[in-house]
């Protein structure tokens, strides 16, 4: 690809094909098989490394040849239409060039497969000769309605790519006549059925309505027939699509997609003034009843045992995104949609209900949490959606009855777990739980949170919530709650972690949270909970000492007192292993607690944000000789995790993360900092340097792991700035000596490629 146009043999090779091409049928086939190929080769994704060259290249063959395949593209096509089936297989290469021409990278965006269906294809001025001309629609329509599977697949997959031309590449006139002549094609497909029972006709036919409306906003023809026909034709095709999930799964986000556009542009408080805004205003709320109620169905029939595929709840990115499309959809026309949900709510409820006071066994009680599961996402979502700036009383007061009546049924599920009914919680709905105080927290609570009077007057009513404080405290005492019930590997304690990292995030937030009783409780007892015995998981344990130490320093003047009684139970662990001898310390019981101990400490520490704070973990590190356990630690040679960890909590100790180890200038601190981690550095490079050229199990655990961090410990203590290095030689302070050369000589142990 970088040589073909240095090449004087490759000038008009392209040219030269596709002149073979018209020698038969077999030879087109052929030419059109190598354009393709030319095209996915010049359109390829490459290393980063070699961007500039590619562009440079691309951008030659986009302008000198690509218009010219496309073209080729089209009279092969034309040409096939009316030839029968002796030329289907010409017909299928002809469209495929096609698309692979519409797909390609114009302005070097390189899109994937995951990227916003909203994006617009860039395709240059130039080709408006090709497409802008009369019928040029009209070939794709036809041969989508006259061919069958898979050509007619590939019909609706051009069809998708024109769709998502730029409006700009249009005059205002042609425009106007290519989204009349689109709308009533679509419209047509959808109102007949035309090829529909086909998977994949069917899910590029909702891509088609997705991508049409997302690059046109069809202002064009508001005021034609053809619009109604449209909406009209896709309502009752949304009807049907949203209950087809395990059909074609992929389909529902293109379909709530378009209804989550025509929504951005209805104005819910007057349809009568809007075009088409009766049927806009009577199809928005169905849509959304319709998407819970099949997802809920769709929930019950792999419960039950009457569905192959996997339940919906499972795959929670898809599920995330979809919910937030039927809640975009919902706020255009609340009072309706919010009727739908909470109507939906109860109605389960009841048979919830109903099914604990009987005699059901553990299947029927989780089948039915899990279904629960789908009303609770979609109040979540509904109260998400809020756009303060469009929000009425009313709008506020329906989330409250939505939010009430969700809390309903997770204290009935709660209530059945205390009794030591229906067997174990259902992780669908404690997820779902939760996924409903992030939204409410984030709409209504802290920083983003607007005030909303009638949000907490209608809670006061319904659940005794008044509120903001009130809603915080239900929220972390439902955190507390989980962390104590569920088990260290279950997605709801990651989740609960993640939403009590959220609390402790926000300026607002976390200062609410510190006056909570709940939260006093909890910096006295911190240690009680199931999750903390678990080794192996890192990451929960910082979110969750993190998180402590926010809400821990979230007053200006922190009081030490406080610190030393949450430190306490650190402290007198620290005590009894400094107590230990170097083979106690080696002990298989010990070292779970020496793990867990280090990377709390590193989590903690990874929070604390003020030079105040820092001072005090500073001084209480240092007393007693603590910090002399950690470099036990990195010097027990048998156990390889023990010193990654005990290098990690060094490389957070020396970590100048928003200036908080600034010393004053007569303070040695930082010259004290300098030499715990240099002395660090260098027993755990020295030990590596005497066993180079022994055998290890794995490379990267048991050699590179630990000099990255030594690297990353010395590039922090230089880059910090906190300890003037250019003058410890002239005191004779040999620990910057010492780190170098211990540095120079492990880069020199290991090949140039690792």
């Amino acid at each position: 690809m970088f040589t073909w146009f240095d090449l004087p043999e490759s000038k008009g090779v392209i040219d030269r094909i596709l002149e073979m091409g018209s020698t038969s049928d077999s030879h087109e086939i052929l030419a059109l098989q190598m354009m393709r190929s030319f095209v996915e080769e010049f359109n390829k994704e490459l290393p980063p490394k070699y961007i500039s060259k590619q562009r440079r290249v691309v951008v030659t063959f986009r302008d000198k040849q690509l218009k010219s395949i496309f073209e080729h593209g089209l009279r092969a096509m034309r040409t096939a239409i009316g030839g029968g089936l002796d030329k289907r297989a010409m017909l299928s290469q002809a469209l495929l060039v096609q698309r692979d021409c519409l797909g390609f990278d114009f302005i070097g965006l390189a899109p994937d497969e995951a990227s916003d269906e909203a994006v617009a294809i860039q395709i240059p001025s130039t080709w408006k000769d090709l497409i802008q001309v009369e019928g040029f629609l009209d070939a794709y329509f036809e041969g989508y309605a006259h061919c069958g599977p898979p050509l007619s697949s590939q019909f609706v997959e051009v069809l998708v790519l024109v769709a998502s031309i730029r409006r700009s590449f249009y005059t205002e006139a042609v425009r106007i006549g290519f989204v009349k002549r689109m709308s009533a094609g679509i419209a047509e497909i959808l109102a007949g059925g035309v090829g529909l029972d086909d998977v994949d006709n069917y899910h590029h036919v909702c891509r088609l309505l997705a991508r049409f409306r997302c690059i046109h906003t069809l202002v064009e023809i508001e005021d034609a027939p053809v619009y109604r026909a449209l909406l009209v034709a896709a309502a009752a095709f949304t009807a049907t699509g949203l209950g087809l999930w395990e059909w074609s799964a992929n389909s529902v986000a293109p379909l709530l997609t378009f209804w989550a556009k025509v929504a951005a542009a209805h104005d819910g408080r007057d349809s009568s003034a809007e075009a088409c805004g009766d049927v806009i205003a009577a199809t928005l709320p169905r849509v959304v009843g319709q998407h819970v109620r099949a997802m809920v169905e769709a929930t019950a029939r792999v419960a039950g045992g009457d569905s192959l595929g996997d339940s919906p709840l499972e795959n929670t990115d898809a599920l995330l995104e979809n919910m937030a499309l039927a809640g975009s959809i919902a706020r255009a026309a609340y009072a309706a949609s919010a009727a739908a949900v909470l109507a939906l709510a109860r109605a389960m409820a009841g048979e919830y209900h109903a099914l604990l006071n009987g005699a059901a066994g553990a299947d029927a009680v989780a089948a039915c949490e899990a279904q629960l599961a789908w009303p609770v996402y979609a109040v979540a979502q509904c109260i998400g959606a809020r756009q303060p700036y469009r929000a009425q009383p009313d709008d506020d007061r329906a989330d409250a009855d939505m939010f009430a009546a969700a809390l309903e049924l997770d204290h009935v599920a709660r209530q059945r777990l205390q009794r030591g009914v229906g067997g174990a919680p259902s992780e669908a709905l404690e997820l779902a739980v939760l996924h409903l105080l992030h939204s409410f927290r984030a709409t209504y609570i802290g920083e983003q949170g607007y005030k909303a009077a009638a949000v907490y007057a209608r809670l006061a009513e319904l659940v005794g919530l008044r509120d903001a404080g009130h809603v915080l405290a239900l929220v972390v005492d439902r955190l507390l709650f989980n962390l104590r019930t569920w088990p260290p590997p279950s997605p709801v304690v990651h989740r609960t972690l993640q939403l009590f990292h959220d609390l402790s995030v926000g300026y607002v937030s976390v200062r609410q949270v510190a006056r909570l009783d709940a939260a006093a409780a909890l910096l006295a007892a911190h240690a009680d909970f199931r999750f903390l015995g678990a080794v192996d998981a890192f990451k929960p344990r910082a979110l969750y000492y993190a998180g402590l130490a926010r809400i821990l320093f979230s007053a200006p003047d922190a009081a030490p007192p406080a610190f030393a009684a949450f430190v306490r139970p650190w402290a007198r662990l620290i005590d009894d292993l400094a107590l230990m001898s170097d083979a106690q310390l080696a002990a298989d019981h010990v070292r779970p607690g020496l793990l867990r101990l280090l990377r709390d400490l590193r989590g903690f520490l990874s929070a604390v944000s003020s030079k105040g704070h820092y001072a005090l973990f500073f001084a209480w590190i240092s007393a007693a000789q603590r910090m002399r356990l950690v470099h036990r630690c990195v010097a027990m040679a048998a156990d390889g995790c023990v010193q990654i960890a005990a290098l990690k909590f060094m490389a957070e100790f020396v970590f100048n993360r928003t200036q908080r180890l600034n010393f004053d200038v007569a303070s040695p601190n930082g010259v004290l900092i300098f030499r715990e981690a240099s002395r660090a550095v260098c027993a755990y490079g020295g030990r590596v340097l005497e066993e180079r050229g022994a055998a290890v199990r794995d490379v990267y655990k048991d050699r590179y792991k630990g000099v990255a961090v030594c690297f990353t410990i010395l590039a922090r203590l230089i880059a910090g700035k906190y300890v003037a290095i250019g003058v410890m030689p002239l005191y004779g302070d040999p620990a910057l000596e010492r780190a170098y050369s211990v540095a120079v000589e492990l880069l020199k142990q290991f090949p140039v490629p690792d």
